[in-house]
């Protein structure tokens, strides 16, 4: 009976040791490379980040990238645990993106050139807004543009 309950015990430490967090993982800023585009992710304010339901993490230098991964398919949808965003406002802070708001204006001038960054509450946004005018968008608005405006990217990375 002890030696049961032993094998139970160890058995529920390993599983919940294993089990993947659905928290992000420290962008190494300078050094990591984004899964997409394969740039050296420097800037603070658009990074982002992917992890599997395995936990597997993948690292983009802007939110664009992201999508376009995400569109492309390289991994499949059900897989995706979890996906991230720089929160503009708070450059380093990764917030999910089901909670982001969203920016795209030519004024921002991301690593990728699609000028989208993301804001964790409603008065950073607004302030935003002010400053480099554009248009407010949706996490699914986001995927859309990067889907019109990247075409021709996300068929090559889906492709090979």
């Amino acid at each position: 009976m002890r030696g049961k309950a032993l094998l139970l015990l160890f058995s529920f430490l390993i599983f919940v040791a294993c089990e993947v967090k659905p928290t992000p993982e420290p962008i190494n800023y300078g050094k990591d490379a984004c899964a997409f585009c394969k740039m050296v992710i420097v800037d603070a304010g658009f990074a982002a980040e992917l992890k599997t339901k395995t936990g597997k993490v993948y690292k983009f230098d802007a939110i664009e990238c992201l999508a376009a991964f995400i569109l492309a398919g390289i991994v499949p949808e059900e897989k995706i645990l979890m996906a991230w965003v720089s929160d503009f406002a708070n450059k380093g802070e990764l917030i999910p993106v089901q909670k982001a708001k969203f920016l795209v204006s030519p004024k921002l001038r991301s690593p990728m050139g699609l000028n989208i960054a993301a804001f964790g509450k409603e008065e950073d946004l607004k302030e935003a807004l002010r400053v480099f005018k554009g248009k407010v968008m949706t996490w699914e608005e986001v995927l859309e543009y990067v889907r019109e405006k990247w075409k021709d990217k996300i068929q090559r990375a889906h492709s090979g």
